[in-house]
């Protein structure tokens, strides 16, 4: 997008032409008679010859002559670039293109002499398209009552957070929810791990290696060989197929076989009622007075939830049916700056999250062409939501009237 700026000043003795382009542009040819020209010219001469500096003259008393001399390309510039800026809002005026204008693309051509001057822009305009059907729309409308058994669940994480770990009795086997403390070591093909991939330390061997059965931080087949066991058991066959898009690349697609000895086992207690709500109370205050309390308070926040998650998703519907309705171009330049701002927020929660620069690089084609979809979808979404919101007459900021729009379709939806 040409970065150029509309002067306020409007000069009227010009002829346009107009010729529709693609992707909401238009090209806008500009014709200045001698008049409207040799205004501008002069003003910008005007301009270099108080500003201008050279050796023998005082500040302002510079001739022309050497001003064009000395700052013939400079003072070219500035002349056309003052013959657009001035005249463009007038010339949009003219070409009624003004409430429709975006931004302008590109500057082709500005030339002048003592005849008059002419430029050839492309603009960008606002796209035309007709507003989809929005009334009597299809909506689904979901049930989100809490279920009793949903709050049951909900409390017996909440217990199950709070519990305590001992040690297993003596010739206690290892089952689901165990804390357990194992040696491991693999191989592929007879050889150790570490041998053929030395930077897949955590897969080759460990020893006083602690996890939770039901967390499944580790290999599975690990997991799973060592429930049933008993401290100071081990298996030396526990055969193991890594994934094909397993994270380190030398493994990928690999049969390894472990040798796995538990060294610890810790098993969870869980607190009676009154060790469990007096652990809640800094989190929960009054809401852990009782066990009574403390299920209708988790109802409420589950029903919030609940609520909240199926409002976001109905809007998300009725973007999509609305959207499903509609197929126009959109300015690109408006595609461009979506984008971006999707892309800058995609880097910001990749670096919160740790991903590595390589991802980008492997994924670059992808990741590119996801948020140029992304951001054509969210730009078209802005003009329909926008033009029925002129149609029914609603008023706010972006923000509300999006709300008011989705509001309307949903009152108007057929359930």
């Amino acid at each position: 997008m040409c970065s150029l700026s509309i002067s306020e000043e409007k000069l009227t003795d010009m002829k346009t032409e107009t010729k529709n382009l693609d992707k909401c542009q238009v090209q806008l040819a500009v014709a200045l008679d001698a008049d409207a020209a040799n205004a501008v010219v002069k003003d910008v001469e005007k301009q270099f010859m108080r500003d201008a500096r050279l050796p023998g003259f005082r500040p302002g008393k510079v001739p022309l002559a050497l001003i064009r001399k000395n700052f013939g390309t400079e003072l070219e510039n500035a002349i056309r670039e003052d013959l657009v800026k001035r005249n463009l809002r007038a010339a949009l005026e003219d070409a009624k293109l003004a409430d429709v204008f975006v931004a302008v693309a590109e500057l082709r051509d500005v030339a002048h002499n003592a005849d008059g001057a002419n430029f050839t822009l492309v603009v960008e305009v606002k796209p035309t398209f007709k507003i989809p059907a929005y009334k009597g729309l299809k909506v689904t409308f979901n049930d989100t009552t809490v279920k009793d058994e949903a709050v049951q669940e909900q409390l017996r994480k909440l217990r199950e957070a709070c519990a305590k770990f001992e040690d297993a009795k003596e010739g206690d086997a290892a089952d689901e929810g165990d804390f357990v403390q194992f040696d491991y070591a693999g191989t592929v093909d007879g050889k150790p791990i570490l041998e053929i991939a030395p930077d897949a330390k955590v897969f080759a061997e460990g020893k006083g290696f602690w996890t939770q059965f039901s967390e499944g931080r580790f290999i599975p087949e690990v997991l799973d060989a060592l429930k049933g066991m008993k401290v100071g058991e081990s298996k030396a066959d526990v055969k193991v197929k890594f994934d094909k898009a397993f994270a380190n690349e030398a493994l990928r697609g690999k049969k390894a076989v472990y040798t796995v000895t538990l060294k610890g086992l810790r098993r969870r207690v869980l607190p009676d009622d009154a060790a469990f709500l007096e652990q809640l109370k800094p989190q929960f205050k009054e809401n852990a007075d009782s066990i009574e309390k403390l299920a209708a308070y988790v109802r409420g926040q589950m029903q919030k939830a609940a609520d909240d998650s199926e409002a976001k998703r109905r809007e998300n519907e009725v973007v999509d049916l609305l959207l499903k309705k509609v197929d126009f171009d959109v300015p690109v330049s408006q595609v461009r700056q979506t984008r971006d701002h999707i892309l800058g927020e995609f880097a910001q929660r990749a670096l919160y999250s740790g991903l590595d620069a390589k991802y980008f690089e492997e994924d670059r084609e992808k990741i590119l062409k996801e948020a140029e979809d992304a951001a054509v979808r969210q730009v078209r979404l802005w003009y329909v939501v926008d033009a029925i919101a002129k149609a029914e007459k609603l008023d706010g900021d972006s923000e509300k009237v999006g709300k008011k729009v989705i509001d309307l379709v949903l009152a108007e939806a057929k359930k």
